[in-house]
């Protein structure tokens, strides 16, 4: 025998459609917006890097800019960041940027958009998040001086 009223059948599977919804939409919004920041967070470490490596790797110091640039844009674009999205500023403790046993400094920094902000938001909450990093690599001292 049941005791459940007729007005009553059927009412938990609209509360758990409505519930799911409630959940899951801001559920799937933070992990796009945090797989997002975090692929930011890779491209700019590894930019900084392959940066590093190429300019101290180049023969002459007028070719080193644009070869570490270059690599930065590499490593952008393969994490989703188009060209022009990031920067990468190079700057050498020697007078001489590739003097032997001198060092290199190279930041980057990118400005990661997050995504599904509406327009009528733009000035109460944050629509982007700016990352930086920071890589010191050695020029090799035995390498020919220059």
């Amino acid at each position: 025998m049941s005791t459940q009223r007729a007005g009553d059948r059927g009412s938990m599977t609209v509360e758990v459609a409505f519930l799911l919804a409630l959940l899951v939409v801001p559920l799937f919004y933070l992990v796009a917006t945090v797989g997002r920041v975090q692929a930011g967070a890779y491209a700019v470490s590894a930019a900084a890097r392959e940066a590093g490596r190429t300019f101290v790797t180049a023969t002459d110091a007028p070719s080193a800019g644009g070869r570490a640039q270059a690599a930065a844009a590499l490593v952008f674009d393969a994490h989703g960041f188009g060209p022009g999205e990031g920067t990468v500023s190079v700057t050498c403790e020697e007078s001489i940027c590739l003097s032997p046993g001198g060092r290199v400094v190279v930041e980057t920094r990118i400005e990661v958009q997050l995504p599904l902000v509406p327009d009528f938001m733009r000035g109460s909450v944050p629509t982007s998040v700016a990352l930086s990093a920071q890589h010191v690599e050695a020029v090799d001292e035995y390498r020919e001086g220059r």
